[in-house]
């Protein structure tokens, strides 16, 4: 990214205050995210029981754990060949095995038993949501982190530290990402590490191995992040065609034994929940509401849920006018996975992201929507008041919607209440229902349905 002109070029590293700053931003980010009490565990229940699986049996199978479940009803749950498997990606399970070691090391400690004989006797419960949302809130700090280390190149200590504050505190990071360990926290820190590596190493062979291998491991964690696995590698093939090899062999780390878990345990290359995504695209007749929606709309849309990327889009137009439009600028690519997640998550029937909070399919990008701020809180000093009070304003907006959701189980809730979204998608676009405010009714905050409580209540 490109210094403004009107801007003097960020001042020289200061490893002990670097290192202060990142050690701050480590704590307070995981302390007030696992502190936050809502828990989302939906989709990712099973996840722990799928990483001990996998230090204990050396598999992916759930087949020892076929007495606490009920194969009729949970959605989670998949029969192949007579063994049992989690319907969802196994890598974020793979990822958070350190923390059931250590779990299975601490436990027994606390409670007399260790984690897996917990595990062994116990489906998905508070207890193992909990320990989700402590996980998750690993690696949203972990996020902040890195987007510290981006931010660093291109701006001082104090601006640097704002796009990580902004990004953990005033984004999905807060309400969805640390909820629960959903693919979306381990899918971010995988992008902005493979991001850094390409904005502090361009040149060098490892950097670009690890970036392939990183950017291919978040494929595996969340499929639609095969469009940055794509756009970078065509970003290192147009400008590094002497070196793209080592990217490529760096993906095919990853993928080759990925495939060959796959063929042998689902007889394919590709595992179930790849091909559902297929499934579930909408008519062509829906596309244009889809578009307008996953940004705009009231209870899912992007720039609703978080103001403050309305700035993005300033950003992004001060990166390219500094910047310009020509192949080696990296902006351009960022640009085209946002744009290319845009339109292929708005192909989906169910946009919205189901039984979520606010735009949940947008978190996977967030890393790149931060990154486009850096342009605007180098430029800040020299904007208008006007502009400098819009932005506080959205920066504002957008934590308070992400606290009420992290501290109040109702914004949740609504997913519920009062018709299942999921029979009801229209929801989606009730201004008088407004997810992000419900709780707010006084005396039934699971019914209410803030804000048409409050007009009806001055009748």
């Amino acid at each position: 990214m490109a210094i403004p002109k009107d801007r003097p070029h960020p001042a020289s590293p200061r490893p002990l205050q670097d290192r202060l700053a990142l050690v701050g931003l480590l704590l307070v980010v995981f302390v007030v995210h696992a502190a936050s009490p809502v828990t989302t565990s939906t989709d990712s229940a099973w996840t722990f029981h799928v990483a001990a699986s996998i230090l204990r049996e050396g598999d992916v199978d759930l087949d020892e754990y076929r007495a606490l479940m009920d194969l009729q009803l949970d959605y989670r749950l998949r029969l192949v060949d007579d063994h049992v498997f989690y319907y969802y990606p196994v890598a974020t399970p793979l990822l958070i095995t350190p923390v059931v070691i250590l779990t299975n090391a601490i436990l027994p400690a606390l409670r007399g038993y260790d984690f897996f004989t917990y595990l062994s006797t116990h489906g998905p419960d508070d207890r193992t949501a909990r320990l989700e949302k402590l996980a998750a809130s690993v690696f949203v700090a972990l996020a902040a982190a890195l987007m510290y280390l981006v931010a660093r190149r291109s701006t001082s200590i104090s601006q640097a530290i704002a796009a990580a504050v902004i990004m953990a505190f005033a984004t999905s990071m807060w309400s969805t990402a640390s909820r629960a360990l959903w693919q979306h926290g381990p899918s971010v820190v995988l992008a902005l590490s493979a991001l850094y590596l390409t904005l502090a190493v361009p040149k060098r062979p490892w950097a670009l191995l690890a970036s392939g291998a990183l950017l291919a491991l978040a494929y595996l964690v969340r499929p639609t992040n095969s469009l940055s696995l794509a756009i970078f590698g065509l970003f290192h093939l147009l400008n590094k065609p002497r070196r793209v090899w080592a990217y490529a062999v760096g993906g095919l780390v990853i993928l080759l034994p990925y495939a060959i878990l796959n063929l042998t345990t689902y007889g394919d290359v590709f595992p179930p929940y790849s091909y559902q995504l297929f499934e579930r695209l909408g008519a062509p007749t829906a596309i244009p509401e889809a578009l307008v929606g996953t940004l705009l709309s009231p209870n899912r849309g992007l720039f609703i849920w978080t103001p403050v990327f309305l700035f993005s889009v300033f950003g992004a137009v001060l990166a390219f006018r500094h910047g310009g439009y020509h192949r080696a600028n990296l902006d351009l690519y960022l640009a085209g996975i946002i744009l290319s997640h845009w339109i292929v998550t708005s192909l989906f029937e169910d946009w919205g992201g189901a039984w979520s909070i606010g735009p949940r399919y947008f978190v996977d990008i967030i890393p790149y929507l931060a990154y486009f701020l850096i342009p605007v809180l180098v430029s800040l000093p020299v904007r208008a008041n006007t502009f400098k009070v819009a932005f506080a304003v959205a920066v504002g907006a957008s934590t308070l919607i992400q606290l009420h959701c992290a501290l109040s189980p109702y914004p949740f809730m609504w997913n519920g209440k009062p018709k299942a979204l999921v029979e009801a998608p229209e929801r989606k676009w009730d201004w008088g229902d407004l997810q992000f405010l419900r709780g707010y009714c006084q005396g039934a905050p699971l019914e209410g349905q803030a804000p048409a409580c409050w007009v009806n209540s001055s009748d």
